[in-house]
């Protein structure tokens, strides 16, 4: 059985992302933090780690990409999961009653129109939606509600006191599936996964990104990070998508000498869309 760490609890979004990419016969390693996560993986508690990168509404995760260089851990897939969240109480707990409500910065984020309309609400910072309403049932916490997916509300025995919350319903979050080096054969997928550093001096970047078009490889995200120790210099992780694997080797042997440095974190198959990600 497959063990797979993940940040959060049991009901979390990224324990379903899990089952999406590794099917449901696994063995859960909730961390409660990312780094607890990756780590897990480094030492050998578990096979897998399932970490979120990037949300629609949010943007993009930076601590798990900084966490992704220092790792050393390798991308083996990727997946997304449509964010459908709730807010929850005990029994007995009616929403105008509500005068904290606990969650994931992250998902509290996308929950603005919640507390506009109503003022009363406070949003109180966790470190995991699932675990929100988990010490929340277990009478742990001094907090009213909590925002979680169905399943964790479900799952802790929580009331539902409202659904889709999120202020955009087409709200998703994008996983990687992570394992040590050398772990499982190599993919041959079209999607990269990739940082590189460039010098600083005038036209590097302009010169770097000419790559992805003479190779006619996409390149469907881009995120500057700033290099410890080093102020004032950035690497970019690079998500890149290309008509073949020849035409992504090609642009990526190109963006070797086209870079200071440059990792590449993992081939994989681009992901298909399922009728459980429309509305």
């Amino acid at each position: 059985m497959t063990k797979v760490a993940i940040q959060g609890e049991a009901g979390a979004f990224s324990h379903e992302a899990a089952h999406k990419l590794l099917g449901p016969d696994l063995r859960l390693v909730p961390c409660r933090t990312f780094s607890e996560a990756f780590e897990a993986v480094t030492i050998g508690e578990a096979d897998r780690a399932v970490i979120p990168v990037e949300n629609a509404l949010a943007g993009p995760v930076v601590e798990s990409l900084d966490l992704l260089w220092s790792s050393g851990l390798t991308v083996r897939g990727e997946t997304r999961v449509r964010i459908r969240l709730c807010v929850s109480a005990p029994p007995g707990v009616a929403l105008e009653d509500v005068r904290s409500v606990a969650s994931h910065p992250v998902a509290l984020k996308q929950c603005r129109t919640l507390f506009e309309q109503n003022p009363q609400m406070e949003p109180v910072v966790v470190y995991d939606t699932a675990g929100s309403v988990r010490d929340l049932m277990a009478g742990s916490v001094d907090y009213d509600a909590a925002i979680s997916s169905r399943l964790a509300a479900e799952l802790y025995g929580a009331h539902l006191l409202q659904t889709e919350i999120e202020d955009d319903h087409r709200n998703y979050t994008r996983f990687f599936e992570l394992a040590a080096p050398g772990v499982g054969p190599d993919s041959p997928g079209v999607c990269g996964a990739v940082a590189v550093g460039i010098p600083n001096e005038p036209g590097a970047l302009h010169d770097l990104l000419g790559v992805f078009s003479s190779h006619g490889v996409d390149m469907s995200q881009i995120v500057a990070r700033p290099i410890r120790g080093e102020p004032w210099k950035y690497r970019f992780y690079m998500e890149i998508v290309a008509p073949d694997v020849e035409a992504l080797r090609e642009c990526l042997d190109a963006l070797e000498e086209a870079s200071d440095e440059m990792r590449l974190f993992g081939t994989y198959a681009p992901y298909e869309e399922s009728e459980s990600d429309e509305g």
